[in-house]
C-alpha cells in the first residue's frame, strides 16, 4: 500500500513527463499482481537493484555523455553548466566537440524526421564560448591529497591517458604522466591534422592535468628511459598504460624495409605534417601524392598532402565508398578539395625508378559472394591493371602498438591481434597495472580512448580501495539494454515541429585546400540556440532486480 501510495503521488505530482509516466508500470502492476509483489522469496538476502535514466544518444556515447542535459542547458544559455556535464566524463571537450565521429547522432531518434541534432558541434559551441578558461573553470575542482595519498604513474599523455589522469586527481590521488614527446595529446596532438583540430585548444584542454595538481615529464619513453619496475620500486602504487599505438603498417610490398624515396605510413606522414606545421617549419613536397586505406587516417593523410603539394591527390581502398570505415563527412569534404577516390581498387607493386617511387601499380576488384565474415568476397578483374603516376605513396591501412617497449620480465600479456590483453575492467596480466585506449583495443577514436581511461580511473580506485577489481555495472546495464533491444526503433515519433539542421559554416574549399587553418568556423549562439530546440529529450528509465546484491551497488546489504 505504501509503494502504492508513493507511486500515485509521484505521478500527479511531477511537472515532467519523466515523473508522471515512469510510476505508471508500477501502478499496474501493484493493482494487477498484489499477492505477488507480497511474496518474498529470500527473505534474508535483500534483492539487489541497479537503475539508469539514459537515452539513445546516451548509450551510443562510449562515454555515456548525457547529452539531453547539456543540450538543455545550452536552450537556457547556460554554456558553462553544459560544459560541466561533459567535464564530468572527461576533459578534452572542445577537441572532443570537433573529431568525435558522432555515434550519438547516429543514434539520434532526430534521424527518422529531418536529420539528427548536431551534437558534436553543440559540445564545441559549449567549450568556445567560455574560452577554454581552464584555470578558472578548475580552480579548486580536485580533492586535496595527503600525504598517504597512492601515487599512480601513467604512461602516455593522450586522450586515455589524459582521461584516466583526470579522473583519478579528481578523486584525490597523486598523479605523474609519462609522455615521450615534447608536449601532451598523443596521437590526436601528432596524428589529427591542425585544420580539424588546432594544436592551441589540444594543448589547453591537456593541461586541466596541471592545473589539477598533476605533474608531467616529458621526453620519458617507457623502456629507454624507465620500466614498469622502475615506477613501482619509486613507490608507485599503480600504472595505467595508454601508449597508442605508434607503428604505422606499410603494404607488404618487398621494398617495405627499404629506403625508398616517397614511400612512408600514415602516421609518419602526418607527424612530419604536424611537426612542421606547429613549429613553422612545414615541410615541402612535390608530384603527385597515392593514398592507401579508407579510414579516418587515409582521409586525414590525403587532406593534409593536399595542402603540401601542387599535385594531384589519389586514394585508393579495396572495398565500396559506403564500406569505407572514415566519416562520410570526411570523404565529402576531401572531394569538395579536389581529391580524387578510386574504390573496389587494390594496390599491386611499387613502380620504382632509381631508389624512388614514380607510380603505384593498382587492379580494379569486384564483390564475390559473402565470406564467413559476412563481408564479400573481393576478386581481381583480369585485365584492369593501370598505373598511378606519382612521387609519393603513403599507408595508411592501420597501425600496431610497439611490442619493444616492454620487458619478459614486465609479465604484459598481449592478445591474438597483438595488443595488451585486458579484462573488462581494464586490468592487465600483471596486478595493478592497467592499460587503455589504442594499445589496448587497436586503433580507437579520441572519445573511445577517453571513455577507456575513465574505466581505467574507476578500476584503479577500486583496487586501491578494495583491493580487487568487479565488472562496473554501468558498463554490464549497457550490455544489457542492447541485447535486449530496449532501445530498438520500434516507437513512433511523437509529432513535432519540423525543424532543419543548423549548417556548419566552414572555409571554401577553393580557400582551405591551400592552408591548415581551421575548416569548421563554429555556430552561432542564436544558431546553437536553434539546434538545441531540435533536441527531444528521449529520455528512458531502466531498471534491473536480481536475487543478489549487485557488487559495488548493495555494499551494505552484503
Amino acid at each position: 500500500t505504501k509503494n502504492l501510495d508513493v507511486a500515485r503521488m509521484m505521478r500527479n505530482t511531477s511537472f515532467c513527463g519523466v515523473g508522471q509516466t515512469s510510476p505508471v508500470a508500477l501502478i499496474e502492476a501493484i493493482k494487477a499482481f498484489p499477492e505477488d509483489m507480497k511474496v518474498v522469496p529470500m527473505p534474508d538476502m535483500p534483492w539487489g537493484d541497479y537503475g539508469v535514466m539514459t537515452a539513445p544518444c546516451i548509450e551510443a556515447c562510449p562515454a555515456h555523455v548525457n547529452v539531453p542535459r547539456y543540450i538543455d542547458y545550452i536552450k537556457a544559455g547556460r554554456t558553462d553548466y553544459a560544459t560541466g556535464v561533459v567535464l564530468r566524463h572527461y576533459p578534452l571537450v572542445g577537441s572532443c566537440g570537433r573529431v568525435c565521429v558522432r555515434l550519438c547522432e547516429k543514434a539520434c531518434r532526430r534521424n527518422r524526421l529531418e536529420g539528427a541534432v548536431d551534437i558534436k558541434n553543440l559540445k564545441r559551441y559549449c567549450a568556445d564560448s567560455l574560452g577554454y578558461t581552464v584555470d578558472k573553470m578548475f580552480e579548486g575542482a580536485a580533492a586535496e591529497p595527503s600525504e598517504f595519498s597512492p601515487r599512480i604513474a601513467v604512461i602516455g599523455a593522450g586522450p586515455s591517458g589524459l582521461t584516466c589522469a583526470y579522473h583519478l586527481l579528481l578523486k584525490g590521488y597523486k598523479v605523474e604522466v609519462f609522455e615521450a614527446q615534447r608536449k601532451a595529446g598523443g596521437m590526436a596532438l601528432v596524428g589529427i591534422p591542425q585544420y580539424r583540430l588546432p594544436k592551441d585548444i589540444l594543448l589547453a584542454e591537456a593541461n586541466t592535468i596541471e592545473q589539477l595538481g598533476g605533474k608531467f615529464h616529458y621526453g620519458r619513453r617507457l623502456g629507454k628511459d624507465f620500466t614498469l619496475d622502475d615506477l613501482f620500486n619509486e613507490g608507485f602504487n599503480a600504472v595505467f598504460i595508454g601508449v597508442g599505438c605508434a607503428k604505422g603498417m606499410k603494404l607488404g610490398f618487398p621494398e617495405d624495409n627499404e629506403p625508398i624515396e616517397g614511400y612512408s605510413n600514415g602516421l609518419d606522414f602526418l607527424l612530419q605534417v604536424e611537426r612542421g606545421v606547429v613549429e613553422g617549419e612545414a615541410p615541402s613536397f612535390s608530384g603527385d601524392f597515392v593514398v592507401v586505406g579508407g579510414g579516418n587516417v587515409a582521409m586525414d593523410c590525403s587532406r593534409s598532402a593536399v595542402r603540401m603539394t601542387d599535385g594531384k591527390v589519389h586514394v585508393i581502398y579495396r572495398r565500396t565508398e559506403a564500406q569505407a570505415p572514415a566519416d562520410p563527412l570526411e570523404i565529402k569534404a576531401a572531394k569538395e578539395e579536389g581529391i580524387e577516390f578510386h574504390f573496389l581498387t587494390a594496390q599491386k607493386e611499387l613502380v620504382i625508378e632509381n631508389g624512388k617511387v614514380v607510380g603505384l601499380r593498382c587492379i580494379k576488384l569486384r564483390e564475390g559472394a559473402p565470406e564467413a565474415n559476412g563481408r564479400r568476397k573481393l576478386i581481381e578483374i583480369p585485365g584492369t591493371e593501370f598505373v598511378i603516376p606519382c612521387s609519393n605513396v603513403i599507408s595508411a591501412i592501420g597501425q600496431r602498438i610497439d611490442q619493444s617497449i616492454f620487458e619478459q620480465k614486465d609479465n604484459i600479456l598481449f592478445d591474438k591481434r597483438g595488443n595488451i590483453s585486458v579484462t573488462e575492467s581494464l586490468a592487465t596480466s600483471r596486478p595493478g597495472v592497467f592499460a587503455g585506449g589504442d594499445c589496448a583495443t587497436g586503433p580507437t577514436t579520441l572519445i573511445g580512448g577517453m571513455a577507456q581511461g575513465q574505466t581505467a580511473a574507476e578500476s584503479i580506485h577500486e583496487y586501491l580501495t578494495r583491493g580487487s577489481v568487479g565488472f562496473e555495472p554501468r558498463s554490464r546495464m549497457t550490455q544489457m539494454i542492447k541485447k535486449c533491444n530496449l532501445l530498438e526503433e520500434t516507437e513512433p515519433v511523437l509529432p513535432t515541429l519540423h525543424q532543419a539542421r543548423q549548417q556548419m559554416p566552414e572555409l571554401p574549399p577553393e580557400i582551405r585546400a591551400h592552408n591548415f587553418e581551421e575548416v569548421e568556423l563554429g555556430l552561432t549562439p542564436e544558431e546553437a540556440k536553434k539546434e538545441a530546440e531540435r533536441c527531444m529529450r528521449c529520455y528512458r528509465l531502466f531498471g534491473v532486480v536480481t536475487q543478489l546484491p549487485i557488487p559495488g551497488f548493495n555494499q551494505k546489504a552484503q
